[in-house]
């Protein structure tokens, strides 16, 4: 039984109280890392042409998480890979490759049959893009993560 009543300042309906009242539905502090599919133990995608520039739904939201974590594992029948993180914001409207702190670009890589395990720090972007130099192939792995410690 939901009421609708009125004061003043706004319209209330006690029926969607709850649901404004419920919290945010973004991951917020994070001791762990969260897969950014938002399944662990999923694979990310990666795409091997650029993302058109202002795409604000190419990628991965990242839920502003401080902490990019990546995992690169690859076959021994493939090819050497190499990812390159692209990130975007929304406050600039545009897809750009990361750099970190020390102004390298954000690539992970991996030798056939390696592993490769990455942080990067990402403070402030809003979504991440995966771009890589060849197709992953069905035995390559790919993950990635978000974490705010």
């Amino acid at each position: 039984m939901s009421r609708n009543y009125q004061n003043k300042w706004f319209n209330v309906d006690d029926s969607d109280y709850a649901k404004r009242r419920s919290g945010p539905t973004g991951w917020g502090r994070t001791r762990q890392p969260k897969n950014l599919t938002g399944a662990h133990g999923s694979q990310v995608t990666s795409v091997t042409s650029e993302p058109t520039i202002t795409d604000s739904t190419a990628g991965y939201p990242t839920e502003n998480q401080r902490f990019l974590h990546i995992l690169l594992d690859t076959d021994p029948s493939g090819e050497n890979r190499t990812i390159t993180v692209w990130g975007y914001s929304h406050a600039f409207g545009r897809w750009a490759p990361l750099k970190d702190i020390l102004g390298n670009a954000v690539t992970t890589g991996a030798v056939n049959d390696s592993q490769t395990y990455l942080v990067f720090e990402i403070a402030g972007v809003d979504r991440v893009l995966f771009l890589a130099n060849s197709a992953i192939n069905a035995n390559d792995f790919l993950y990635a993560a978000g974490s705010s410690f």
